[in-house]
Order: C-alpha cells, then sequence, then structure tokens
C-alpha cells in the first residue's frame, strides 16, 4: 500500500513537470522501473527467506501414481516432506516451515495455494513422483517443475491436475482466465528458475537419481501459489530401482537432505541479492 501512494505522488508530480506529448513514453518507462523495485519491497515480499512452504503431492482419496508392486505416490512423498520440515528446523531456527499436509489426507489445489500465500510464503515446494505412460519405454530419475504460461491448457491432461472438480475460479471467470490473469500477477519466476537449478544440482551431488532435466509444465498447484515455486517429481515409481530407492529411508532421507542443501543455498543467494532492500 506505502508503495502504490508513493509511485501515485511521484506520477502526479512527473505529469506537472513533462510534456504531455512524451507522458505516455515515460510513464511505460516508470512503470517498468517502479514495478521491479516495487516486488523487492511490497509489503508481500522481503529482503530475506523467512517461510518455506512444503507441499506433499496428493493424499487421502487421491492416491497419486501407484507403482506396480501397489505402492501409492502419497505415502512417498509425505515423509519426505516431514524430513525436510526436520532438516530445515534443525539447522534453521529464523525460518518457518509450512507443510500443506502432515498426514493422509486429501487438500485441493487451490487450498494448497490458500495455505501459502496465508501464510506469506517466501518458497513454495511441491513434492511429488512421476510415472511412465503405458507407451513409452522405461524411465528412471528425477525431473524438476517450473509453471509454464504455453501449455497451461494442457494442465488438466497432468496427473498432478486429475482431482480438480471442485475447482471454481472467482466471479463469472473462466478457469483459463482465471489461469492468465494470476500468471500475470506473479512476478516471481526469475527465482523459481534460480532456486530449480540449485535443487538440480544438490539432488544430482546428493542422491543416487539422475537428473532428467528442468521442465515447464501447466501444474495448476503451482499457479496458487503466490511466491517462487517449483515441482519436483523425485523419480518414478513405474521403475523397480527408482521405485525401492523412493521406498527406502536412505533414499527419502537423501531426498529431503538434498531438498534441503537446494533451500540452504538458495537461501544465501537470495538475501545477498536482495540485502539492499
Amino acid at each position: 500500500m506505502l508503495f502504490s501512494l508513493l509511485m501515485l505522488f511521484f506520477l502526479n508530480i512527473i505529469h506537472k513537470m513533462i510534456n504531455s506529448k512524451y507522458y505516455r513514453i515515460f510513464f511505460i518507462l516508470f512503470f517498468l522501473i517502479f514495478a521491479n523495485i516495487g516486488l523487492c519491497i511490497d509489503e508481500n515480499n522481503f529482503s530475506k527467506i523467512t517461510t518455506i512452504i512444503i507441499d506433499a503431492g496428493h493424499g487421502g482419496k487421491d492416491p497419486g501414481t501407484i507403482s506396480l508392486t501397489g505402492t501409492y505416490e502419497k505415502d512417498i512423498v509425505l515423509p519426505i516432506a516431514l524430513k525436510l520440515k526436520f532438516f530445515i528446523n534443525k539447522n534453521f531456527q529464523d525460518l518457518k516451515v509450512v507443510l500443506t499436509r502432515n498426514k493422509n489426507e486429501f487438500i485441493e489445489l487451490k487450498d494448497r495455494g490458500i495455505i501459502a500465500n496465508s501464510n506469506k510464503g517466501n518458497l513454495f515446494i511441491s513434492i511429488h513422483c512421476n510415472a511412465k505412460k503405458s507407451e513409452e519405454n522405461d524411465k528412471n530419475g528425477f525431473e524438476i517443475y517450473l509453471l509454464d504460461l504455453v501449455r497451461i491448457p494442457e494442465a488438466i491432461k497432468i496427473t498432478e491436475n486429475l482431482f480438480i472438480e471442485n475447482f471454481k475460479p472467482p466471479g463469472d471467470s473462466s478457469i483459463q482466465d482465471y489461469i492468465y490473469s494470476s500468471i500475470i500477477q506473479n512476478s516471481y519466476y526469475k527465482y523459481s528458475e534460480k532456486f530449480s537449478s540449485i535443487l538440480q544440482t544438490e539432488m544430482a551431488l546428493n542422491t543416487s537419481m539422475q537428473s532428467r532435466g528442468v521442465f515447464q509444465a501447466g501444474f495448476l498447484v503451482l499457479l496458487e501459489a503466490s511466491m517462487p515455486c517449483v515441482l519436483i517429481e523425485c523419480g518414478y515409481l513405474s521403475n523397480k530401482i527408482d521405485e525401492e530407492y523412493l521406498k527406502s529411508s536412505k533414499g527419502q532421507d537423501e531426498i529431503a537432505k538434498a531438498i534441503y542443501k537446494a533451500i540452504r543455498f538458495y537461501k544465501i543467494e537470495y538475501e545477498f541479492e536482495n540485502k539492499f532492500f
């Protein structure tokens, strides 16, 4: 609010000082500059990382991916999320950790975003497991995803978006209109990209999982969180070797520690970059 009032005040002064012939051009340049500054000083953004949102995918009536041996994705990602919370709490007294779920319960995608936003999260991490499509060759390894505007129309076809029957955008907007308008308001992509790069490195160094890369997709759970956010597919439950690793306490520990280390390095870089604001 303070930033908005200051911006209006300066615009009023500038409007009186410059020739109206050039006002529109100057206004656009001025707005773009202040928009970037505002991202740093807005009351909903912070120069420090203070709150991490950990989202264990699926849960309750939504099992997620199911392996050939009957392993549920929801039962793999929750222990990883809990271990990650433990590692953060153990090593950072100044970091608040919020879980979108801490037990086997179903949480709507929009409610996961509400939890994240209401707690003023600085980073949203959604934890999942993968599975190959029936027509694909065997796959293994972890993948990291960022939200992609262009591929939003494909969102309904993605496994993680199957349980959205109760999702309703506000007002009379269509779901797609709501998605597009929300993305326009989301100015955190560069930080999501930065964290995904750090996370990829730490996962490759600290787990036995192979990196399949960083991708973009229309995961609705990422759309709902108004903060830097990534979704990590920790491995393929359709692959026997990955499944055994994901089911093991050792594998879950290593994955949680790798994500924790990525958060630690990201926190250092982010706070150094924003230390003047």
